[in-house]
């Protein structure tokens, strides 16, 4: 099976069983824009002279890339299919399970029950509550656990879920691992200021451009109009339907 020719409505047949060995970065990327939750800039439409939109983040950051996890996650034979290939890099590790598994909200929640579930551990859970990520299970102290991310830029989210669980439950031990579906900033690893260093086990590296406003090549360039994709449905079918 090529997973590079299949269209979308056979990727959402896939089951789990179908998958024998490790996906790659591109056939992962290749899932999402097939399913509609990856965007990324045409240089050559723009070469052509349709220069579109481009993606404004969060941040503030100009980006010629954007991936939305609820829409690739929503499908839940793609997100065991995802839980599979991350146990799978951190069995190759030769990494002892941790005692529980956390999914970091909103966009890794559903997915650390399903990591939880084929690893065969304990299932924790965490909210945001006015803007803050919380632990709110009961962890037994040195128990061990392991959190689960959806998409990895600078670790920003990782960083305050680390940070949380340090203050108020010490005695926990952190994994020195977070599971990433897509690492696009760059990171290898994820120094938590006054804590440890943690490693990126990650299912694609995928290097996605950001550039401060400033310098984005893609509106002095080329005249592209930045745009907040998550911001609405209407915002994410504009930027992929821009350039066309």
């Amino acid at each position: 099976m090529n997973t590079l020719e299949l269209n979308k409505q056979e990727i959402l047949q896939l089951q789990p069983d179908d998958i024998k060995g490790m996906l790659s970065a591109e056939e992962i990327v290749y899932m999402a824009k097939t399913l509609d939750s990856f965007w990324s800039y045409d240089y050559v439409a723009a070469e052509d002279g349709r220069p579109g939109k481009h993606a404004l983040l969060k941040s503030g950051l100009h980006s010629d890339g954007f991936f939305i996890s609820r829409i690739f996650l929503k499908h839940s034979n793609i997100r065991k299919i995802i839980a599979h290939q991350l146990v799978r890099h951190y069995d190759l590790l030769g990494i002892p399970k941790p005692d529980w598994v956390v999914g970091i909200p909103a966009g890794a929640t559903e997915l650390g029950v399903d990591v939880a579930s084929i690893m065969g551990v304990g299932l924790a859970e965490m909210q945001k509550v006015d803007g803050r990520i919380m632990l709110t299970s009961d962890i037994p102290s040195g128990d061990s656990l392991l959190l689960v991310e959806d998409f990895c830029t600078q670790a920003t989210g990782f960083t305050e879920a680390v940070l949380d669980i340090v203050e108020y439950n010490p005695l926990i031990d952190i994994q020195p691992y977070e599971l990433v579906v897509v690492s696009r900033g760059g990171l290898k690893e994820i120094v938590v200021p006054g804590h440890k260093t943690f490693m990126i086990i990650t299912a694609a590296h995928h290097r996605i451009n950001d550039w401060d406003k400033e310098s984005c090549p893609l509106c002095l360039n080329y005249g592209s109009i930045p745009i907040k994709p998550k911001e609405s449905d209407e915002n994410w079918e504009e930027i992929n339907n821009s350039q066309k």
